[in-house]
């Protein structure tokens, strides 16, 4: 603590001031030691009635203690909480409250004399995190052209377990197949209540009535048609061949290169921002309207240094605390050497791109079938939808080479970054469709391998790859599906049985804050084959639905219903955040001295 006004002799009996901050999540005023985190960088300045002043900054377990001191004098002090820039772009006041165990206001007052020991616990909070207890989940639905399901986007409670219909009721389809085709990208608008989802690329399965540069909304509440709601220009060149899309044979090298990448909306709701994936540049649009008739920026997203800037491609989008993350792949394809893939974050504050994150992608992960211990199947590959070495990808009778996608991030609640990664080449292969060959019809099944990683935050904002430094490794024989010991994981719980598929995430991540649970999709999450669902994984301890499937996922996508199967059928997580309270006012006193002022005494 420093002094910033004036000296004095403190009384000699003083006690010692603890002073803390906490991030909280849920606006009740009542704090949660389970939930809340520490909050350093908050100002702290304690004043006597006098007028001196000392000053401190909340350390990395968001406190500031203050010892006796020469600068204040007669033990009752006014404590005054501010959040200095940058945290006040994001952060303010969380509501407080005189409940037992509650959050104290901004400015409080204490006694220190004779001895006595104090202590101040105040509450700051970003109300873009509130979310209700029962928000729910939108997931978008991936059909072939000739499968069952008509569903494009679906939404369900975030307690959903087990299997639909069997076990739990199936979620609520908002659009169609028809409506809006095959889609991937979210992105949750409470402002107005409606969600926004971006055309994909994705062989076998058509674009919908918008073709692959389109973004539509609708209204969450079901009450009307999806509609258009903008153009991403230039993102899309390559037809499907709709005469015979069960072969799709010119479309083997779109998916992940064309149509639109990641979504993700200001906290404002002002701004809705795009990946287009054919120019890597993100577009962003006003999205206050019903539409928008063309992109009000357009920005490169900068190559991080690849082998090759052709190798540069991003892809998921993320808000947090008032800052935009893009996420991507150097994918190797150029060089076909696996030692030139790695992950990349960037955090964009609307001028510039800064490198947040960057991870070599060389690792031995679990296998993606059974006791295959081959290179291929467990590890990332380059990018290549080359025809000529297409038979190398075939493991038995089912096709296998994990491409990473960033395609989606999440943060959890002290800042700790989720990343998703899809399985690319499962949208080039897919689920019984026909060998891209010419004179060669046969029908094809790939298996995903895509993945659920933690870069964990450290206390000065720098990040830690699970299973480096203090971001720990959570796969044992027990808990990672019979995995290579090797494997260093943070959630091994995305797993199929014990041995027979060790990476069963497809790609998409979200976390709401108040949960325990990191929400991922998955195959066959509740154990029956070639179904899809959700996992829920344990932010703590790591364990998903491998671990426990009747407790931890939900599967809504049924074998007779997909035409994707195994190949992974399902898009982008989104969850419905709401608007957040507010509090007025402080408390009321008596101002004695008539200065309009309230004393470090209370007057």
């Amino acid at each position: 603590m420093g002094a910033t006004a004036g000296t004095a002799t403190a009384s000699t009996g003083d006690g010692t001031l603890t002073v803390e901050v906490l991030r909280d999540f849920f606006g009740t005023g009542v704090i949660n030691k389970t939930m809340d985190v520490p909050q350093r960088g908050m100002k702290v300045a304690v004043s006597d009635p006098d007028g001196h002043r000392v000053t401190g900054t909340t350390d990395a377990t968001g406190k500031v203690v203050v010892s006796k001191s020469t600068e204040l004098t007669g033990g009752q002090y006014r404590v005054d909480v501010t959040v200095p820039t940058p945290y006040n772009k994001y952060l303010q006041a969380a509501p407080a409250s005189t409940s037992e165990n509650h959050f104290d206001s901004f400015t409080t007052f204490v006694d220190v004399s004779d001895g006595k020991d104090d202590s101040v616990i105040t509450g700051v909070w970003n109300p873009a995190d509130y979310a209700l207890p029962d928000s729910r989940y939108f997931v978008p639905i991936q059909n072939t052209a000739d499968g069952k399901d008509t569903r494009a986007l679906v939404a369900f409670g975030t307690d959903k377990r087990g299997t639909c219909p069997g076990d739990t009721a199936c979620p609520t389809a908002l659009n169609t197949q028809d409506q809006v085709g095959t889609t991937f990208a979210l992105a949750y608008d409470k402002h107005q209540k409606r969600i926004f989802q971006g055309a994909f690329a994705r062989r076998y399965t058509p674009y919908g009535p918008g073709g692959g540069d389109a973004i539509y909304t609708t209204p969450t509440d079901g009450g009307s048609a999806p509609a258009l709601f903008a153009k991403v220009p230039g993102a899309a060149v390559t037809p499907h061949d709709a005469t015979n899309m069960i072969k799709d044979a010119g479309f083997t090298n779109a998916p992940g290169k064309e149509s639109i990448g990641g979504l993700a909306l200001s906290e404002d709701g002002s701004t809705l921002y795009a990946v287009n994936l054919l120019t890597r540049r993100l577009v962003s649009f006003d999205a206050t309207g019903a539409t928008a008739s063309a992109p009000k920026a357009t920005v490169r997203i900068p190559d991080p240094g690849c082998a090759n800037s052709g190798d540069w491609r991003p892809f998921g989008l993320q808000v947090h605390d008032n800052k935009l993350y893009v996420g991507g792949v150097c994918n190797a394809e150029s060089t076909q050497q696996r030692e030139d893939l790695k992950a990349v974050v960037y955090a964009y504050d609307g001028e510039r791109f800064d490198t947040v994150l960057t991870q070599p992608l060389t690792g031995k992960r679990g296998s993606v079938f059974g006791s295959n211990d081959a290179d291929r199947a467990t590890h990332w590959n380059p990018w290549n939808t080359s025809l000529a070495t297409w038979d190398e990808r075939k493991a038995g009778n089912v096709y296998i080479d994990p491409q990473p996608e960033l395609a989606s991030l999440a943060f959890t609640r002290d800042g700790s970054m989720v990343l998703g990664f899809r399985d690319r080449f499962m949208d080039v292969v897919s689920w019984g469709g026909l060998d891209p060959r010419p004179d060669n019809n046969d029908p094809e099944n790939g298996m995903a391998g895509g993945d659920i990683n933690m870069a964990c935050a450290t206390p000065t904002g720098e990040y830690e790859w699970e299973g480096t430094g203090n971001c720990p490794n959570h796969a044992t024989p027990a808990t990672g599906g019979g995995q290579d010991a090797s494997v260093a994981e943070y959630f091994p719980g995305d797993f199929f049985g014990n041995g027979v598929h060790a990476e069963t995430a497809l790609g998409s991540v979200a976390y709401i804050p108040q949960q325990q649970w990191v929400v991922s999709t998955e195959f066959d999450p509740t154990v029956n084959v070639a179904t899809s669902g959700t996992g829920y994984h344990n932010v703590t301890t790591g364990q998903g639905p491998g671990n426990a499937p009747a407790a931890n996922a939900y599967q809504f996508v049924s074998r007779e219903q997909s035409g994707f199967g195994k190949a992974g059928g399902l898009g982008d997580i989104a969850y419905e955040a709401a608007n957040a309270p507010i509090q007025i006012g402080n408390r009321v006193w008596f101002d004695g001295d008539h200065n309009g002022i309230q004393d470090p005494e209370g007057r």
